[in-house]
Order: C-alpha cells, then sequence, then structure tokens
C-alpha cells in the first residue's frame, strides 16, 4: 500500500497536467500495489473526465480501473486462494457477500453507509486525517473526492484497524489525496483573495502556508511517531528479538511456511508465505506468543497452536522464550521447558512491590503499569510468586474498576497470554512469573483488583482464594485493601491527567476536619468531624459532604451512611444515602481497626431553598434490614441519629 502512494501522485499529477502517458503508467504501477487501488484509477478517471475535461484520458482510466478490478478481485485472487475466495471480504459482509455486490451496495444504499459511518470511532478517524492538514482538503474537495474508494474502504470495513489513522498502514493510500485536497485547497482559498484584494495575495500566502505547516507540525508533537513528539516511541533490541533468528535460520527459503503477524515481515519475501491462522499446505509454523503486540486473538492463536499438534501433522522442531517453531511430520507434541522462559523473571523489580498471599499458595510480589499515553490504553504487568503447588484449575484474575467499583474490564475477552501457555498449574515454587494484561483504554479513573479463582466463574465467591496476607513496604503509596471478604485485593487508583497517568494519592487523613464531632455508632464506628464546601452553601450546590470516620471494630457488614439536611422545622430536604467513598468506595467490611477514613457525599440542593441555618444529621444502617447503628454514650444507646451542626445556606 505504501508504495502506492508515490504512482498515485504521479498519476494525479499526469491528469492535471493532461499527461496521459505518465497518468496511465503510473497508474498501472498503483493497481500493481494493491487490491482496492482500481477503484480509485476509476474515480480519477471521473475527474479526468468531469473536472479536466480530458476525454479520452478519463474513459481510458474509467475503463482500464473497471477491468482490473473485476480480473483482480474475479480472477486472480481466487485463483490463488485456497478457499477460493478474497480473506477480507467479511470486513464488508453488512454490504454484500461479492466484491461487485458491496460496490454497489455502497453506491445504491446512502441511508446503510451513513448508518455505518455515524459512529464516533469513525468520525474520530476523519478528524485524525483532516487535522493534520488543517482542514484544507475539504475546500480542494474534487481532489479529496477522488481517493473515495480509498476512505470507504477503510471506513466501511468491521475491522477497527482499518479506521485507526495513527496506527498501520491502511491509511496510507488516503494519503495522496489528503496532500493533493490540502495544495488545490490552498490554491482555490488565494483565487479569492486575489480577485477581492490582489494586494493581499502574498500576505494571505504566507498566512496558509504558515497554518499548514504550524498545524501539522502541532499535529506530530502531539501525536506523531517521530523524535519530535512528546511521548516518542523508544524502539529497542532485546535478546528476546535476536532470538528470532535462531528460528529462521531452522526454516529452508524455498519451504512455504505460516506465521503470526509479527513474525510475518521475517518471511514475507518467499514465494509462499501464509499468515496465521491460515496454514494450509505450510510446511513450517512459526509464532511468538511473548509478542509485545497481537495481530491474532491471543486464545485463537493458542487454539490454532494445539489444534496442528493434536492433529498429529505438525509437531515440535524448536521452542524457546515464547518463540515455538513447528514442522510438518514430526511427532514431539510436548514443548520444552526453555519455552515457558517468556513469562519466569530472574530478577524482579517491580514499579510497585507488595506481597499479597492467596490462601499461602500463590503470592503477588508487585506490579507495573504500563501506559500508552497516545491511545490512552494501559496494560498492567502483575509478578506472581507460587509458595506450593496451586490448584490444578488455579486462574490470575486481574481486572479494573471504575469510581463507582464496577468493573470495566477484566481477562474474560482479553486473557493473560501466560496463563493461556503457563498457567499457575505448571509453575516451580518459587520461581517468579509476570503475567501482562493486553491494552485496553480503561477510562480516566481506574482502580486495579486482583484475585485468584479455583475455577472458572468470577461470580461464584466459594471459588476463590482468599487473601491470607497483604503489606506494602513503610511509605508505598499502594492501599492493598482486601474486599469481598478478603476474596480479592484492590491495590491502587490511577486518573489520567492530560497525557499522563497519575496514581490517586490516598486522601489526607492527618489533618483533624474544620468541625470535630466524635460520636461512637454501636462501637463499630467513631465519627470524628466533618468538612463542608462550598461555604456558605447556595440553592442549587451540591454540597459537599467529608465525613472522617474511625474504625473501632473489625466489621463484616457493610453499613450504609446516611446524611440528611433538615430545616428548622424537621422537614428534610437534601440528603445523600450510600457506602462509604472517597474517589473508590470503601465498604466498611474492608475497614482496618483503628484506620481514619475519609467519606465524601454530595446533597443536591433545591434550587429555591429558602435562605437560612439547617440541621445536619449523619448515621448508619444495615441496607438488608433498614436496622440503624446506635449511637452510644456513656455505653448506652442513646439515639440512632447523630446531630452534627448547621448548614448556611444564603
Amino acid at each position: 500500500t505504501a508504495l502506492a502512494v508515490a504512482f498515485l501522485s504521479w498519476a494525479f499529477y499526469g491528469v492535471l497536467r493532461r499527461r496521459p502517458t505518465l497518468a496511465l503508467v503510473a497508474a498501472i504501477l498503483a493497481m500493481a500495489c494493491k487490491e482496492q487501488i482500481p477503484l480509485v484509477v476509476v474515480t480519477l478517471g471521473l475527474y479526468a473526465l468531469v473536472i479536466q475535461r480530458t476525454w479520452r484520458l478519463g474513459l481510458a482510466l474509467i475503463g482500464l480501473g473497471a477491468a482490473w478490478f473485476v480480473a483482480v478481485m474475479y480472477w486472480i485472487i481466487p485463483a490463488f486462494s485456497v478457499t477460493g475466495n478474497h480473506i477480507f471480504l467479511e470486513y464488508y459482509a453488512a454490504l454484500g457477500e461479492t466484491p461487485l455486490e458491496i460496490v454497489v451496495t455502497a453506491i445504491t444504499r446512502p441511508d446503510l453507509i451513513l448508518a455505518t459511518l455515524w459512529q464516533p470511532e469513525k468520525l474520530l478517524y476523519l478528524r485524525d486525517l483532516l487535522v493534520p492538514f488543517a482542514a484544507l482538503p475539504l475546500i480542494g474537495l474534487p481532489a479529496l473526492l477522488v481517493g473515495l474508494p480509498a476512505f470507504g474502504v477503510n471506513l466501511l470495513s468491521a475491522n477497527p484497524a482499518m479506521y485507526d489513522a495513527t496506527r498501520g498502514h491502511y491509511a496510507a493510500d488516503v494519503a495522496p489525496w489528503l496532500a493533493w485536497g490540502a495544495a488545490l485547497g490552498m490554491i482555490t482559498l488565494l483565487r479569492v483573495v486575489e480577485r477581492i484584494r490582489p494586494a493581499g495575495l502574498r500576505a494571505a500566502s504566507l498566512a496558509l502556508s504558515t497554518l499548514l505547516v504550524g498545524v501539522a507540525l502541532g499535529w506530530q508533537v502531539w501525536h506523531g511517531y517521530s523524535p519530535l513528539a512528546l511521548d516518542a516511541p523508544h524502539w529497542s533490541v532485546s535478546d528476546h528479538d535476536r532470538l528470532a533468528q535462531r528460528f529462521l535460520a531452522q526454516i529452508p527459503p524455498e519451504a512455504p511456511v505460516a506465521a503470526q503477524g509479527e513474525l510475518f515481515p521475517h518471511i514475507s519475501n518467499r514465494m509462499i508465505a501464509y499468515h496465521l491462522p491460515d496454514v494450509n499446505d505450510a510446511e513450517y509454523v512459526w509464532v511468538d506468543v511473548a509478542a509485545t503486540t497481537q495481530t491474532i486473538h491471543p486464545a485463537d492463536l493458542k487454539r490454532s497452536v494445539d489444534g496442528l499438534l493434536e492433529s498429529g501433522e505438525f509437531g515440535v522442531l524448536d521452542a524457546a522464550d515464547g518463540y515455538l517453531l513447528l514442522r510438518r511430520g514430526l511427532t514431539r507434541r510436548e514443548l520444552p521447558d526453555a519455552f515457558y522462559d517468556f513469562a519466569r523473571v530472574a530478577t524482579p523489580a517491580p514499579q510497585y512491590p507488595l506481597q499479597v498471599d492467596f490462601d499461602g499458595q500463590l503470592r503477588l510480589v508487585g506490579f507495573d503499569v504500563l501506559d500508552n499515553p497516545r491511545r490512552a490504553e494501559t496494560s498492567v504487568r502483575l509478578y506472581w510468586q507460587a509458595l506450593q503447588m496451586p490448584p490444578r484449575r488455579a486462574r490470575l484474575y486481574p481486572f479494573f474498576l471504575d469510581a463507582n467499583g464496577r468493573v470495566v474490564e477484566d481477562t474474560s475477552q482479553r486473557p493473560l497470554v501466560t496463563q493461556l501457555w503457563y498457567p499457575p498449574r505448571r509453575w516451580r515454587p518459587g520461581e517468579i512469573v509476570s503475567a501482562t494484561t493486553l491494552p485496553w483504554p480503561l477510562g480516566d479513573r481506574w482502580s486495579l483488583g486482583v484475585g485468584v479463582l479455583d475455577g472458572s466463574d468470577w461470580n461464584d465467591r466459594g471459588a476463590r482464594l482468599t487473601v491470607t496476607a497483604a503489606q506494602v513496604p513503610p511509605d508505598s503509596p499502594l492501599e492493598a485493601r482486601a474486599l469481598e471478604g478478603g476474596s480479592w485485593v484492590r491495590l491502587a487508583t490511577f486518573e489520567r491527567r492530560g497525557r499522563t497517568l497519575a496514581r490517586l494519592p490516598s486522601p489526607d487523613v492527618t489533618t483533624p476536619p474544620a468541625h470535630p464531632v466524635r460520636a461512637n455508632l454501636g462501637d463499630r464506628m467513631v465519627l470524628l468531624g466533618y468538612d463542608l464546601s462550598p461555604v456558605p452553601a447556595r440553592p442549587g450546590d451540591a454540597l459537599e459532604v467529608t465525613l472522617t470516620w474511625q474504625a473501632a471494630a473489625a466489621m463484616g457488614i457493610d453499613f450504609t451512611v446516611f446524611v440528611h439536611l433538615l430545616a428548622p422545622d424537621g422537614e428534610r430536604v437534601a440528603q445523600h444515602d450510600g457506602g462509604p467513598w472517597y474517589d473508590v468506595p470503601l465498604p466498611t467490611s474492608a475497614w482496618r481497626v483503628g484506620e481514619v477514613l475519609r467519606d465524601r457525599h454530595l446533597l443536591p440542593l433545591p434550587p429555591d431553598l429558602p435562605p437560612g441555618t439547617y440541621r445536619l444529621q449523619v448515621g448508619a444502617y444495615e441496607w438488608s434490614t433498614g436496622d440503624r447503628l446506635p449511637v452510644m454514650a456513656d455505653g448506652a444507646p442513646a439515639g440512632d441519629v447523630v446531630e452534627v451542626g448547621g448548614v448556611v445556606v444564603e
């Protein structure tokens, strides 16, 4: 596709300069690069026909492009395809089953096309294409429309990688039309300036040029891959990368081979090479399960390899550090121990060290946060140690929660590669094993939770291993709070601030509350005081009440806290009932005896609330029964509500 960019630019230049030989030769070379390019040649012919009024060249390009498209899609590709079809037609199944049906639907069903295009991620794709060119291609619209088939191929696809303008090669064949559209758009604007105010032509030209260069540079800084970028990629060749040569050297140059996408560039110059999961008549299959990116779903890759080994047609020729080379006709089925080295860590140095034990069998010794600010995607690398032989069905279960404690991502759809290939039941006691979640957008604020299952269903509370110890180093920023009866642990909370992913600090509990109270609720929890914001409050405000609690005893119950605002006559004018919360949920069953916690509640005040001083009441109750904790005075119950003070409303 990248080769077609220059050829398409020369073809368009030939059309503009009315040089038919140049246009036709360049168009033919471009069509040889990619199967959808003939459709672009057809629209280029329409441009020559309608805009340039070069009838012969236009008709020649239209005929040549149409004939080439039919030949490629209905003869050449089927003739060399094992299945007889184009392997990517499934991306357009909603539009038709054959190339012609897809093209006809794209032309005759604008309603279906608009519904397909009107999606946030596809509008974002268009933004990412147009903004670096200062949106000038929209003014040079006729040139931009020449690339309409290329835009359509990407935007109508069901493959998200094709409408991603910042990663991959799929946007390459739209680049010429963006560049030509920007150039012709600038020329159009300058012609308008020349007609209105000829003396300002030079200044307008300088201003437009400065705008285009400035926007392009700005985009490069924020989203580019060059050294100018704020988060420029830093590529390096690791020992794992160098190991690939050992496997490549074992594959004869003339042998048909199948490989996954990450390894395919190493074999793409061969006469016969297949992209997994297609194997066909390949004599060798080469995979790298430890690849940092995955063009095939890890579970699909595992199933493909298992299927090849179980079929008896392939055996293991070599394996090490996540690389696996299979050869047709071999009988060896077992993977050597060296294969699992990709998951083992000799000298762990986690970014966040800690120690969390699960039933004395598995220990979490730390984790790293791997963030991609360019795409707002995050993964977490966890470091584990087997203290003894774990249960056969032991399953690591990291997951991510939003600010309200709801799970936003787990490993059910995007599994841990380590767990697929090297599950805990295979671990040697004492060794350190790393397991990394797949990158995923987790939102502006998320918390990391970790549990271990003896089974497959996380909702089965009885299948979870119990957190028997949770320790963090002194002055560690980690939380390591065991929740839901100690069946999992919340480690830390992170917040995205622009291009930075920051760990959310624990609330400051060293500063005493502005309004001290000290009220004992059922010998379980002590209200030490509260803070208000804003002060004074106004009608329509969201009154923030931050309570300061101290855990007086271990609680196996999650109590609900209520905060009520009462008028002088006792009428309740605002309230909030909910579990303790401060940036993240703080259920009382997870409180540690003696610890001090902040608990934030928002009370929306009615917009017509009359000015005055209102009474603030606080208490706690068990949600399932509604029974309130008594307020203790001299060791005896003295009501079930704490009158904490007054709130002034102006």
